[in-house]
């Protein structure tokens, strides 16, 4: 144990072993010794050292780590006392919560690009919002969190009332071969760049602000505060309170959100306000910077990254994009996230524009109208294919230039951000060794910060010791590079090396006349058709009313329904034990049309009735997750089970065009009644298979909760003998 911290305690009143006793039960507020006993509590241990460590590592009455209680009430002020300059506590490896965070200072200063995105001469300046230990003021250096959040200024909400139509026919394209040296972004300056610094006039030590309402921030930034740690926000180029214009995904979105960075570590410079050039510096930062944030947050945090910019040693994505073509596209395919049909970059790029609603400048709004005209022809929906507009916002190319570790987190059910974007982050931070680990949860769109029974808070409190003050304490080996939730008990995780991990085999599936063989014995899906499968693409047949949007039903009759003509499905037999999927999912097929264009999907399911776990989460534990001193609590939650049984789980689904099956880049030519190879992956997934259910394969048309909606009619001949279903399992 650390010899201050050891000289927190009263030495006086530990000469004997009943004096040990009577102080140890006065700390943890218990009035019972047998209590300490049964907590594993050698009250007889000669060592005072040994004794107090132990203690201090015990769960006390309140549930929480008895260190952190006594931090939090000030039991080891003392060590900070006799410092000229305050120090951080360490103990167990990790930051100890001894900052009041009701005494952080709030600043409010103006970074300084390289950019000129508003056309007005001047170098844009981003607002920046810092929440920093007073202790800072005596010369405590300390690292900082920094969220790049262009939500957190408000959003124009009215944007997404009037969202691109999906419900429209697919266009026929001619053959054009494209290589990828074709559209791929050269590396050049921003045509944004501008050359010439403001002059300084003047210099403060700091910019003090009044505290402000930041949307999309959440509490947990505190927890590190009272560590030790300062937090960093920007909504950054074209939101309220700053300069410039916003494109979402852009190469200027990279610049304005490593500025900060290059600030935090005095590359940089940055000012009180916008207008009088009163400098300040970061002369309370040491330099070393963390970024973390959920979705769009996470994605910037990735897009930094990929730059390689000094002074960032770890980044934390959550349910983050590392390819914007990924998240509004798909092998050709206008293929929305779930429940955000017609959305895509330019809407997303207008929704973030707080500044233009609130600035009334005419030029202003001017450059903001072309601005969001480019994008919409560089997007180009009508023809769905990656192209230099994607290439421009595909981070995972430039994965090489990572120089931070990075711990990925990701909800198993996340169909807004979907699996597919840590699956391929993942694999590319594997193949060139950058220092990484991954969670999968079984939730969707969400923080995890409050999850029951997984200690998140600690591991990441371990990591950033670790990233962010050199703090050796094993993280790298202790905790494991891979943890995945279980799908039939919220308790469970699975620890492995990778993702998958070596215990799941490749296996093919294949239909074999009536059946589907594998080697695994799930065995043969009961089809009765004739080797060649018949469906067609119908939306207004289908059962979905494009008027309501019933997708609920629509997508009952799919996995559910006797006779569909729209889809063929294919089951297994009853599985006779537990299965478990892990990963990619691959479907290859030979299939002809009537049409030289359309849409082919596939879904992979489990039937079966019984009460599912659900990405719905319930109060556990009320205030039970201590955010530090004076930083307030969190509720601790669980994912619960369904209210009643579900007929069928969707375990994954993927899509393509067909005009798309030999590159994403182009269109090839579709002959009709000519039969044509497809292969292409679903949404990766980890998800085990209740002994009892059934493995069901479904090949249909498009998918109205994802792709476009035609209302033209595609008839399909599906080569039930082409079919090969690629898994890992065990």
């Amino acid at each position: 144990m650390n010899s201050e911290i050891f000289k927190c305690l009263d030495e006086n009143r530990l000469k004997t072993l009943e004096d040990k006793k009577k102080y140890i039960l006065e700390l943890l507020e218990y009035e019972d010794e047998a209590i300490l006993k049964a907590k594993g509590i050698n009250l007889n241990e000669t060592s005072n050292e040994i004794l107090f460590t132990t203690v201090f590592k015990s769960i006390g009455k309140n549930g929480r780590v008895v260190f952190e209680t006594l931090c939090e009430n000030g039991f080891f002020d003392k060590i900070n006392e006799s410092k000229k300059i305050p120090e951080i506590l360490v103990f167990d490896g990790k930051l100890q919560p001894i900052f009041s965070y009701s005494e952080f200072l709030l600043e409010k200063i103006y970074v300084e690009t390289s950019l000129d995105t508003d056309g007005d001469g001047k170098r844009d300046l981003i607002e920046v919002f810092i929440r920093r230990p007073k202790e800072t003021l005596k010369g405590m250096k300390v690292p900082a969190i920094y969220v790049a959040n262009p939500y957190m200024m408000s959003c124009n909400e009215e944007v997404y009332n009037n969202m691109h139509s999906v419900d429209k026919n697919l266009k026929k394209f001619c053959e054009k071969k494209i290589r990828y040296e074709d559209i791929k972004v050269k590396e050049c300056k921003s045509k944004y760049y501008c050359e010439s610094e403001r002059v300084s006039k003047g210099e403060a030590k700091t910019s003090l602000a009044q505290d402000e309402n930041l949307d999309c921030i959440t509490e947990w930034y505190k927890y590190f505060n009272s560590r030790g740690i300062a937090s960093v926000f920007s909504a950054g180029l074209g939101t309220k309170g700053s300069e410039g214009i916003n494109c979402t995904g852009s190469k200027e979105e990279k610049e304005w959100t490593i500025a900060v960075i290059e600030w935090l570590n005095g590359k940089r410079k940055a000012y009180t306000n916008l207008i009088d050039n009163i400098e300040v510096k970061a002369e309370w930062c040491s330099g070393k910077v963390a970024m973390c944030g959920k979705s769009y947050l996470g994605t910037l945090s990735i897009a930094a990254a990929t730059t390689g910019v000094e002074g960032l040693k770890t980044i934390i994505p959550e349910a983050a994009i590392s390819n914007w073509y990924n998240y509004y596209r798909v092998n050709g395919v206008i293929g929305a996230p779930l429940e955000w049909q017609g959305d895509d970059a330019d809407l997303l790029t207008n929704y973030c524009r707080s500044r233009e609603y609130s600035d009334d400048n005419i030029e202003l709004k001017k450059r903001y109208k072309k601005s969001i005209s480019q994008m919409i022809e560089g997007e180009a929906r009508e023809n769905g294919n990656y192209n230099s507009f994607w290439d421009e916002r595909n981070y995972l190319k430039d994965i090489k230039n990572i120089k931070a570790s990075v711990f990925i987190v990701h909800g198993l059910n996340d169909w807004n951000v979907k699996t597919t974007h840590c699956k391929l982050l993942w694999d590319k931070l594997k193949k060139y060794n950058i220092p990484s680990k991954i969670i999968l949860h079984q939730g969707d769109h969400i923080y995890i910060q409050n999850l029951k029974g997984f200690d998140f808070n600690d591991i990441m409190n371990r990591w950033l010791s670790y990233w962010l003050y050199d703090i050796q304490n094993d993280v790298m080996k202790t905790v494991p590079d891979v943890m995945v939730q279980s799908n039939l008990d919220s308790l469970v995780w699975e620890k492995s090396q990778n993702w998958p991990s070596k215990e799941y085999k490749d296996k093919v599936f294949a239909v074999d006349g009536e059946r589907l063989v594998d080697n695994l014995k799930i065995k043969s899906l009961e089809k009765n058709d004739k080797r060649i499968g018949k469906f067609t693409d119908d939306i207004d047949t289908s059962g979905f009313i494009r008027e309501i949007k019933n997708y609920g039903e629509w997508r009952d009759r799919l996995v559910l329904g006797e006779r569909e003509k729209h889809r063929v499905i294919y089951k297994s037999e009853v599985l006779e034990e537990d299965r478990t999927i892990s990963g990619c999912v691959k479907i290859e097929f030979s299939a002809s049309s009537n049409k030289d264009r359309g849409i082919l999907s596939a879904m992979l399911v489990e039937i079966g009735e019984r009460r599912r776990l659900s990405v719905k989460q319930v109060i556990t534990g009320e205030g039970k997750i201590s955010l530090g001193r004076n930083a307030g609590t969190m509720d601790e939650v669980d994912f619960v089970l369904e209210e009643s049984p579900s007929k069928y789980r969707v375990i994954t689904r993927g899509h393509i065009n067909i005009q798309n099956r030999k590159s994403s880049y182009y269109k090839s030519r579709v002959v009709p009644k000519s039969f044509h190879r497809y292969s292409f992956e679903m949404v990766p997934t980890q998800y085990t298979l209740k002994k009892g259910s059934r493995l069901g394969l479904v090949i249909y048309g498009s998918d109205v909760e994802i792709t476009q909606r035609p209302f033209h009619k595609t008839v399909y001949f599906l080569d039930e003998g082409s079919v090969k279903l690629h898994l890992k399992i065990k």
